[in-house]
């Protein structure tokens, strides 16, 4: 680690959050909790500075980048993926010996050459991103067995792995060119789950099942397959009737969803095409048989759907505007 020490002179070296956001808040309390001391809070607000900063006893909370106290040791940025770039170029503008400094980054997709002015003035950077769901009511036990996903050049990932140590986390090393599919992976696993969910949500509702009450009903059922994916992998975890060549029970989910919610029969098709490639690669569907399946997935989305104009549920329902970026 002779590398790592160059960089941090200390067990627990001081730090400068800049962004008190969701990410930001989680950084700072799980390094305040493992003893590393929170020199400043910089975001752009003073307010959302100001109240991170007394969680975690910073003396600094500021909305100005060049108030990046001197003698951290470690900058983590915990900023949007647009603003990596500009805000690595700005902190070039203050006058700090950045050759004793690691600057990193906690985006999964952005690469960690987004830092490289800062790497040119003498810093070692790097991309240190938390592989978990972080919300704003998240505090410091939310990474607790989580894993950063590591990725720049050999004295920062050095660097990475301490820290990551020193927070009693798990890590990974990523190419700096796989990044897209390892931040790919996460998105797919994280995100999907939750929009996948929320179809289930759907279907509960339309049987007049509250959204509490459903989440609890799936609960032992999600936890069964979170286990059954640990022990036996996707493969032998797989249940249900795509594994089994279920016709007639894949065709009343098809007659179902036509007739109470059809505008999500083509994403029921397209995660059932994908069941049945899983289900033959495992062994347990017949490829024969995974034909007809197939045969009545591709009915199920080429037969017209009814037309449901005018229900809020149906295809044709207006299109919902983009939401808002929460700051």
């Amino acid at each position: 680690m002779d590398v790592f020490a160059s960089a941090f002179r200390e067990p627990r070296p001081p730090v400068a959050i800049i962004g008190a956001g969701a990410v930001g808040r989680a950084f700072a309390l799980r390094l305040s909790d493992r003893g590393f001391p929170i020199r400043a809070v910089i975001s752009r607000t003073a307010s959302g500075a100001d109240a991170l900063a007394r969680a975690v006893g910073a003396p600094v909370s500021s909305d100005r980048l060049e108030d990046v106290p001197e003698g951290v040791a470690l900058v983590l940025l915990c900023v949007g993926d647009d603003q990596i770039e500009d805000v690595g170029e700005l902190l070039t503008g203050v006058r700090r010996n950045w050759s004793e400094i690691v600057v990193a980054h906690t985006s999964g997709a952005i690469q960690s050459e987004a830092l490289a002015p800062l790497e040119a003035e003498g810093a070692a950077v790097l991309s240190f991103h938390p592989l978990q769901a972080i919300t704003r009511q998240s505090d410091a036990s939310t990474l607790d067995g989580a894993y950063i996903g590591l990725e720049g050049a050999p004295r920062g990932v050095a660097a990475g792995i301490e820290l990551a140590v020193g927070l009693g986390l798990r890590y990974i090393v990523i190419p700096a060119e796989a990044k897209p599919r390892y931040h790919l992976a996460a998105t797919m696993a994280s995100n999907f789950l939750v929009t996948l969910l929320g179809m289930v949500q759907e279907v509960l509702a339309s049987l007049d099942i509250d959204r509490r009450e459903g989440i609890a009903m799936l609960e032992p059922l999600l936890r069964g397959t979170l286990d059954n994916l640990g022990a036996r992998g996707p493969e032998e975890a797989l249940t249900g009737p795509v594994v089994r060549g279920d016709i007639h029970t894949l065709r009343q989910h098809g007659l179902a969803l036509r007739q109470h919610l059809p505008h999500l029969v083509p994403a029921y098709a397209a995660l059932s095409v994908e069941t049945v490639r899983l289900a033959v690669r495992s062994g347990r569907l017949d490829p024969d048989r995974a034909d007809d399946v197939l045969s009545l997935l591709q009915r199920m989305v080429t037969t017209p759907l009814p037309n449901r104009a005018g229900d809020a549920r149906g295809p044709d329902r207006p299109p919902v505007p983009p939401p808002v970026e929460a700051g």
